[in-house]
């Protein structure tokens, strides 16, 4: 076993001398330094720091031994203390070979860090730096296409329904640079004006249920993806204007849950139940490469918007950067609790989103591969987010809501009307409005500033 390793087992192995009250914050020589002095203090203080660390001072157990420091201030996520004791993460599960520590002690080292590793009750702790600058560079925003989009052929009508019901909203895309907005469905993705809210027809898909979609960063090609659970998956791509398929692509074994076109066009990213994330070239529909780094269902994956990084999450928690060239030096960011459902790049690459299900939004600075913020989002879990241009937020969770956020994950509005989940959600190419599709078929569009519903957009035909 490592140093660093037996130092956590045994800093969490024994129950606490002392505990913080209800209103009382937490702090280092009252509450945390008991459990470390009983349990480590042989091996890791002054006079005797194997592996190089001390646990008897803050000090020096926020300058860490040869592994580096155990715990830093801010989001608990960002220690290796935290993430060893609460069993996430790239850290070995600690106690090994043990269940992991009671919540109520987690909680208290959790409220320790994130308050700053207060030193005494008096010390008012250390102030969390900001991570991502909250402002978005409009020099990131980019450009829009010369010509506008619109869509100019005369598309067939969707699919008539074969149920009693429509099916849950499990894709759903706006358009970067138009008001043009599209719901998956089975058999095909239906196209809507988000100005009037009129449906201009549909985009068909044989291969089965659309599963994936999404606008190419310059709102002129979509992407549509899906297939046949445990038989076949497959993405196409679509002229916005004409409807026309520009390339096929994908010959799966199931279907696609999650996939990405690269802001170059040149690439397509597939994922799903296979645990892999295969990447196609446009030009000849050939696999560029394959990442085998996840361990469940691939759930999401993104390209960064300059096209450099490839971002992919599992059903198990699993969260990668990857190099968008070749898949190569996968990276897993540290953090996620209850599995990865949706991933969102901020417009100028500064920040990714990520809502987990455990109920949170975490916002990762992807250089440091650290999180810069988090916060609880929906009480039963978020299950997708989507940035605006401008850094605000809009989340969907299976508390039947979707809300929009500030920058700093303040909360701004709330929309009503959604039944069961809020699967999928977006906002509109000008950020005036957000859109969450629910369980019941029906994705509804939001003014994100008050909430309220301005238009119901139904993949069912025309009575």
């Amino acid at each position: 076993m490592r140093a660093k390793q037996f130092f956590i087992a045994a800093a969490i192995a024994v129950g606490l001398t002392t505990g913080a009250t209800a209103k009382e914050a937490p702090n280092y020589e009252e509450h945390i330094l008991p459990i470390l002095r009983e349990s480590c203090g042989q091996c890791h203080r002054t006079d005797k720091t194997s592996a190089g660390l001390d646990v008897t001072s803050l000090a020096a157990l926020e300058r860490g031994g040869d592994s580096g420091p155990a715990v830093v201030a801010g989001v608990p996520e960002n220690s290796p203390l935290y993430r060893a004791m609460a069993h996430i993460g790239s850290e070995s599960p600690m106690p090994p070979d043990s269940p992991k520590v009671a919540d109520a002690k987690l909680a208290l080292v959790a409220a320790w860090i994130s308050g700053g590793l207060r030193l005494t009750s008096a010390d008012a702790g250390k102030a969390q730096k900001q991570l991502v600058d909250i402002a978005v560079d409009p020099v990131a925003l980019g450009r829009g296409p010369e010509k506008p989009i619109e869509v100019t052929a005369t598309l067939p009508p969707p699919t008539p329904l074969k149920s009693a019901r429509a099916l849950p909203i499990m894709a759903l895309a706006a358009n970067p640079w138009a008001p043009l907005v599209a719901v998956g469905g089975l058999g095909d993705a239906v196209l809507f004006d988000s100005t009037t809210g009129s449906r201009l027809g549909a985009v068909p898909f044989p291969q089965g249920e659309v599963r994936a979609l999404r606008f190419s960063r310059s709102g002129e090609v979509l992407l549509m993806a899906g297939g046949k659970p445990a038989v076949s998956g497959n993405a196409v791509l679509v002229d916005v204007r004409t409807g026309t398929i520009i390339a096929s692509l994908g010959d799966e074994f199931d279907i696609v849950l999650a996939a990405d076109i690269s802001p170059d066009q040149s690439l397509v990213a597939l994922a799903g139940p296979e645990k892999l994330v295969r990447v196609y070239k446009v030009a000849d529909g050939t696999v560029a490469y394959t990442i085998k780094k996840h361990t469940d269902f691939v759930t999401a994956v993104q390209f960064s918007p300059d096209g450099t990084t490839l971002a992919s999450g599992d059903r198990a928690g699993g969260l990668f950067l990857s190099a968008a060239a070749d898949g190569s030096s996968p990276r897993l960011l540290d953090g996620v609790v209850g599995g990865v459902a949706d991933v969102d790049w901020r417009r100028d690459g500064r920040a990714l989103a990520v809502a987990t299900g455990d109920g949170n939004v975490l916002v990762y600075e992807p250089t440091k591969g650290i999180i810069a913020s988090k916060w609880k989002a929906h009480e039963n879990g978020t299950t997708a987010v989507a940035y605006a241009a401008d850094g605000r937020l809009v989340s969907g969770g299976h508390n039947a809501s979707s809300r929009v956020w500030s920058a700093d994950g303040t909360k701004v509005c709330e929309t009503g009307g959604l039944v069961g989940s809020a699967f999928r959600v977006a906002f509109s190419y000008d950020g005036k409005h957000a859109f969450a599709g629910d369980w019941s078929g029906v994705v509804r569009q939001f003014t994100s500033d008050f909430g309220a519903t301005s238009h119901e957009l139904t993949q069912q035909s025309p009575q």
